[in-house]
């Protein structure tokens, strides 16, 4: 009964990973226990087929964005395949991928789909990024040993571990489950039941049993002390976070600068530091911040943040490169755009004012908002007049 609950939440859940990752492990113990003959088989094959096939088609624009990040990480593989980028690559470099991607096909049917991009929905992925295929093959490997220690000792609690790391593997192709603690407790607890037998065999010698317990009881006070030190950060980061929004963000820029030291490398952190020193017109400042998180991270948000701070500091060569960065990143987004044509008007550029009004007019809307019609009627009055001043001359 707790299965079948779980089963039909998943289901009206619409999570097209989980209702896979199910699937997957039904069409498993179906072959096993019930279907023996192969005609049997090879039908339940066509079904799993038919289902992946319906899961693409039940939200195909989601499907087609995914495909499009695997596309652009494609990219970023290429470039260090056998080492990877290291860790929190994807992060720190995927989205200037994918602004090249769109560089170089303009008329691309996903530029609607693009989006401001976090993970690349595939943890194999992930670990291709991070570490590249020395770093996959090395999983290959451990995920070898523990099918070696299930079919040296196979029984029904093994079975169910096995069974439960399958399903987080087949999730993983589609999601982002080891973003969240609960598992990596699941996948550890299902490695120690698949593995016990070794494990108390090595433990069973008492110099490496003190050696272990030695090694976790340290590491498990240096992660208690790092686990509070980082709990007391975020709760004054908090306190900052809440005073600024209510206005109050010139009292809290001492205290983000103390902050900053523990956060040097957060670029969370950084970015909403940048953030509140350009509020307050602390443009040196808050380029100067906002170049370190571009270190750790390759956002929108942050290109535009940048571009208007060196639009402040009259830099405006700088500011179109990262007007124009950011409206790659995102081509069904218009603020980049507004941006853009607003700085050609300081530079009072009538030539490529005309050229960003008309795309903004004949841009697409993904999303229909107030703001948006806004930009396209405010837009439209400004063509209308370097059209008469351009006659007029």
């Amino acid at each position: 009964m707790a299965g079948f609950v779980i089963a039909i939440a998943v289901i009206l859940s619409q999570s097209r990973a989980g209702i896979m990752s199910i699937a997957f492990i039904c069409f498993i113990l179906l072959n096993r226990k019930v279907f023996h003959k192969r005609r049997m088989k090879y039908l339940s094959l066509v079904c799993l087929a038919l289902l992946l096939s319906g899961c693409y088609w039940m939200k195909k624009d989601s499907a087609d964005g995914r495909l499009l990040i695997w596309r652009c990480s494609a990219d970023m593989i290429k470039d260090a395949p056998w080492f990877g980028h290291g860790v929190g690559s994807f992060e720190a470099h995927y989205m200037d991928y994918q602004a090249n991607y769109f560089r170089q096909h303009e008329e691309s049917r996903y530029s609607m789909l693009a989006d401001n991009v976090k993970h690349p929905f595939n943890e194999y992925v992930g670990v291709l990024l991070n570490f590249g295929f020395t770093g996959l093959f090395t999983m290959l490997a451990m995920i070898t040993l523990i099918m070696y220690c299930y079919k040296k000792q196979p029984c029904v609690e093994k079975r169910t571990a096995l069974y439960s790391l399958i399903s987080i593997s087949v999730f993983s192709f589609f999601s982002y489950p080891f973003t969240y603690p609960f598992t990596w407790i699941v996948m550890l607890l299902c490695i120690a039941i698949l593995t016990r037998e070794y494990v108390v065999m090595i433990l069973a010698r008492p110099m490496i049993k003190n050696v272990v317990c030695v090694f976790v009881l340290l590491c498990s006070l240096g992660g208690v002390y790092k686990l509070v030190e980082r709990v007391m950060a975020e709760k004054e980061w908090g306190k900052m976070s809440g005073l600024a929004l209510c206005g109050a963000s010139g009292k809290t820029l001492q205290d983000y600068k103390e902050l900053e030291k523990k956060f040097e490398d957060n670029p969370y952190f950084l970015y909403n530091y940048a953030a509140i020193l350009l509020e307050n017109e602390q443009y040196e400042e808050s380029l100067k911040v906002a170049l370190q998180c571009r270190k750790y991270w390759a956002d929108y948000d942050l290109e535009l943040i940048i571009g208007e701070n060196y639009q402040e500091l009259d830099e405006h060569g700088l500011a179109e490169k990262y007007y124009d960065n950011a409206s790659m990143m995102c081509p069904s987004r218009f603020l980049p755009l507004y941006k853009l044509f607003h700085l050609y008007k300081e530079e009072d550029d009538r030539k490529r004012m005309l050229v960003v009004a008309r795309t903004i007019i004949d841009k697409p809307m993904k999303i229909k908002t107030s703001a948006i019609r806004m930009m396209k009627r405010e837009m439209e009055k400004e063509q209308t007049r370097l059209l008469a001043e351009e006659n007029f001359e």
